[in-house]
């Protein structure tokens, strides 16, 4: 590369994941996609199982590169599932598609909307991450354009210095030759002396502009032909010259010779790449060397991000490291021609750079005295870090409310550094009671739904099994999809990674009780009574139950709904034999209306039964009775006389004693006597009609 041109930028990089973690890669989000969609043959629908397909599709098409087909399948996920149940994750890998392809403004536009659609996913943070470097990356490449002002001069460079080269002194006087003698002596002499001046400036400064000039010109004097004899002083011109011939100065002067002063820098003993662990320190040793032919310092810079911290500090003792309270620089001493210093960039690995991903980036050295000349040593950084990964299993596909079931999570570290201080967190929904864990949790949450374990260390290739045992909620609603997502969380590298299991189906459960009171009613003849029952469905899903009443008292029982409980039948109120649709645990409100004969015996209890079944299940069936008892007033007349003969004339008396015998107070008891017409009526107390 010649001195003086920038060393082009290469193109950034996002490369995919190494080898090992690529494939551990692949193999969990197969089990992944497995454990979301393969129980819709059991449970979920035929799109759902075509949902899974085209994603694992597009992702494997990621894994292996094909970025174009990756890119084209995640998309039509994304068009064909609107609503899917890993749009975020589809959302994620197409934006990481992009990303690979180069294509910054489409991994920038499929991050933004996962950032706007799924605020709660669990990539939401990564999400962030990868969108903020994204931008800051396509900032740095595309630099704001300054308003147009008067340009100002350009300060001139420090003038040059000057070569004089001075002839040898003159020899000591010899006898007088012929002139043309002498002026072919003093030419071939000059002639020597510019010849060794241009040898000169190309020896120090082989690479120069000012060499190239020197050789040029020293081709023309080594070329140009020798003068004819002639008068003194004249010349002959030179044989077809391509250009003015160098014509040595008169005899006794002195030839100055102007040499350019030329900036040139190398930059050397940069490798590669580096490789370090996310959140370490890591030095890049390097050498700068001085190729101008002057004195000169040169800045140093790098196409780092600013989240690497990059600083320079200059190693004088040339140990590749950096002493403690070391300052940092940003430029180097002034160097001689040909002067070499050692230097060291430090940078911080960013905590959040995933295993081996590389940062490509360039070391920068640029002359002081001409910042137009300036070299670049390319050279990149490969983060070292853990990569957490895992599948989650359950063992059921169906379940009933009550019924228990149990998950297993298989975690590896696929990385290539150890996991230290990460975190597994487990949320579950609430229609699952948590009955145990293996091994022990280090902390739960019965509110939140959530299950802790503390990760100390993880190395590399580490297997762990967790299991998780569940109790389905009497409580849980029919036809919910019951799914619990694990969180694999590192304070280095990916930091967080979302497993979620595959769907578990609740089935339905009719279920309805009915209720009465449990009090015996007492009731009159000719009363009409409302007998209050309550209808519940108690199954898991919206259930209608038809109705059926059974008494002994009276013709018949009338069904009515009690829409505003009040115990009596109002005129808007309909007559049912059926319920409405209830929602699980709703209630409704009936009256039994009947009407008690007025022949109804006193004290004889009766009952009066509601029997509810399901349409869900007819074989659901609840009933419930009210003990309804007759009460009602039983008059009985006795008479009590002293004597049972009678004289002629004489007066006699006798009592006429009423008892009521039944259940029910007598009002109003009409108590009339008949005389035979031997008998003629004295007198009575109390007197007739009071």
């Amino acid at each position: 590369m010649p001195h003086g041109v920038p060393h082009p930028l290469p193109a950034r990089r996002f490369p995919a994941l190494h080898a090992l973690t690529a494939g551990a890669t692949l193999l969990v989000l197969l089990f992944f996609l497995c454990a979301v969609f393969l129980s819709g043959t059991v449970s979920t629908t035929d799109a759902q199982s075509d949902e899974a397909a085209l994603f694992t599709e597009g992702y494997q098409a990621y894994l292996k590169g094909d970025t174009d087909k990756a890119i084209a399948v995640l998309t039509s996920v994304l068009k064909q599932y609107p609503n899917g149940k890993v749009n975020d994750l589809a959302l994620y890998w197409l934006g990481k598609s992009y990303q690979k392809a180069g294509r910054t403004q489409g991994a920038i536009a499929a991050f933004r909307e996962l950032k706007a659609k799924y605020p709660r996913s669990s990539m939401y943070g990564h999400t962030l991450r990868q969108l903020a470097a994204l931008e800051k990356a396509l900032a740095e490449k595309t630099p704001e354009l300054p308003p147009k002002v008067k340009a100002k001069p350009v300060p001139k460079p420090e003038a040059p210095p000057r070569v004089v080269v001075k002839p040898e002194p003159a020899p000591p006087a010899k006898p007088v030759v012929p002139p043309q003698v002498g002026e072919k002596e003093a030419a071939k002499s000059a002639r020597q002396k510019a010849i060794e001046s241009y040898e000169r400036i190309i020896r120090e400064a082989p690479d120069s502009p000012e060499a190239a000039k020197a050789r040029e010109r020293l081709a023309d004097l080594r070329a140009g032909a020798k003068p004819a004899p002639g008068k003194p002083g004249r010349r002959l011109p030179p044989v077809a010259p391509t250009r003015p011939p160098l014509a040595a100065p008169p005899a006794g002067e002195t030839v100055f010779l102007v040499v350019e002063r030329v900036a040139s820098v190398d930059v050397a003993e940069v490798r590669a790449q580096y490789v370090a662990t996310s959140g370490d320190t890591i030095v890049v040793p390097f050498v700068i060397t001085n190729r101008g032919n002057a004195e000169d310092a040169f800045q140093l810079t790098s196409t780092l991000p600013p989240s690497f911290q990059p600083a320079f500090f200059h190693d004088v003792e040339g140990t590749g490291q950096v002493r403690a309270e070391e300052p940092s620089v940003t430029e180097t001493p002034r160097l001689g021609i040909g002067q070499k210093a050692r230097f060291v960039l430090r940078a911080r690995v960013p905590v959040e750079m995933s295993d081996g991903v590389a940062q490509a980036f360039e070391i920068k050295a640029t002359s002081r005295f001409d910042p137009s000349v300036s070299q670049a040593a390319p050279t990149a950084l490969v983060a070292s870090a853990p990569s957490l990964r895992g599948t989650l299993l359950v063992d059921r596909t169906n379940v009933k409310p009550g019924d228990t079931l149990s998950y297993t999570l298989s975690l590896t570290n696929a990385g290539s550094a150890d996991a230290r201080s990460a975190r597994l967190v487990v949320t579950y929904p609430g229609a699952l009671r948590l009955t145990g864990t293996a091994p022990s949790a280090t902390s739960m949450d019965s509110e939140l739904h959530t299950v802790t374990w503390e990760l100390v260390r993880m190395p590399p290739n580490d297997r762990r099994a967790v299991r998780l045992d569940f109790r389905v909620g009497e409580d849980a609603l029919a036809d919910q999809d019951i799914v619990i997502r694990a969180l694999l969380q590192s304070p280095v590298g990916e930091q967080t990674v979302s497993v979620v299991s595959l769907v578990t189906k609740i089935e339905a459960v009719a279920g309805v009780r009915v209720v009465g009171a449990e009090a015996p009613r007492t009731v009159f003849p000719r009363e009409t009574v409302y007998v209050p029952f309550t209808v519940r469905n108690t199954g898991n899903g919206p259930d209608r139950f038809a109705l059926r009443t059974q008494s002994d008292l009276g013709a018949g029982v009338t069904l009515v709904e009690d829409r505003n409980h009040d115990g009596v039948r109002q005129p808007d109120e309909p007559v049912v034999d059926t319920t409405r649709l209830l929602n699980p645990q709703e209630e409704l409100t009936l009256l039994a209306e009947l009407a008690v004969p007025s022949d109804a015996m006193d004290a004889k209890q009766h009952s009066v039964r509601l029997v509810a079944a399901s349409e869900r299940s007819r074989s659901v069936v609840s009933e419930s009775g009210r003990l309804l008892v007759v009460a009602r007033p039983v008059v009985a007349v006795a008479t009590q006389i002293a004597s049972k003969e009678g004289i002629p004339g004489k007066v006699f008396s006798y009592q006429l004693v009423c008892t009521n015998t039944g259940t029910s107070p007598a009002k109003r008891v009409l108590v009339s006597e008949s005389l035979s017409p031997e008998l003629e009526y004295v007198d009575a107390q109390p007197r007739p009609g009071q």
